[in-house]
């Protein structure tokens, strides 16, 4: 089994485990472009790993939480590409990545903006959904939890743990464990995009 991963939750992730076990990687932590990052990363790292694309037996992609049009980007990618290679797509909660390589009982946190953070609870498997938060809440919520994640040190007043990155490698390495706990290829938002389309449209005379 080779696994091309994906993931634009926080940044763009992309990465290749062979089924040897080796990892092949590339990151970049530019929020906002995944649109300019995420089909460059593939192409280097299916290069890098020295795999041709049609080894490449399944893809598997972060459906967030994450910012609306980054983890669409995400999602469409790995769509388009297992579609086009008739394999396999799986879904997976991108916080489980980062609790993944934790490997213990904690809180996993990424940046939301507008003061707030996406958020998980985990002991050995992810306790719950997914949620949004302000940190004073979550704080509240969790006195004594291990906080960790990308988010761990945003709201240092409130929230003070281990900054970990989130990798699309790990996302590959927990679906191949068979421990992942797998939905559906859809983004994970937890709120209303910014842009609506407005439901009464203005006279122009």
């Amino acid at each position: 089994m080779n696994v091309l991963a994906i993931d634009t939750s926080v940044g763009v992730s992309v990465a290749i485990l062979r089924s040897s076990g080796e990892v092949t990687q590339s990151q970049a932590i530019d929020h906002g472009m995944q649109g300019e990052l995420t089909a460059e990363l593939i192409s280097k790292v299916v290069t890098d790993s020295g795999l041709k694309i049609q080894e490449i037996t399944d893809v598997v992609v972060g459906v967030g939480p994450g910012p609306f049009t980054g983890l669409r980007v995400g999602l469409v990618t790995a769509a388009v590409f297992a579609h086009a290679r008739e394999i396999p797509i799986h879904g997976i909660c991108s916080l489980d990545a980062i609790a993944f390589d934790y490997a213990n009982p904690c809180v996993v946190v990424t940046d939301a903006r507008r003061k707030e953070l996406y958020w998980a609870r985990y002991e050995g498997i992810r306790i719950g959904e997914p949620q949004v938060s302000k940190p004073e809440v979550i704080a509240s919520q969790f006195p004594d939890s291990k906080f960790v994640g990308p988010g761990a040190q945003l709201y240092p007043d409130y929230i003070s743990g281990s900054v970990l990155e989130l990798k699309a490698g790990s996302l590959a390495k927990l679906f191949v464990s068979g421990s992942a706990q797998l939905v559906e290829v859809l983004p994970m938002y937890l709120r209303k995009p910014d842009a609506v389309e407005p439901t009464i449209r203005k006279s122009v005379l």
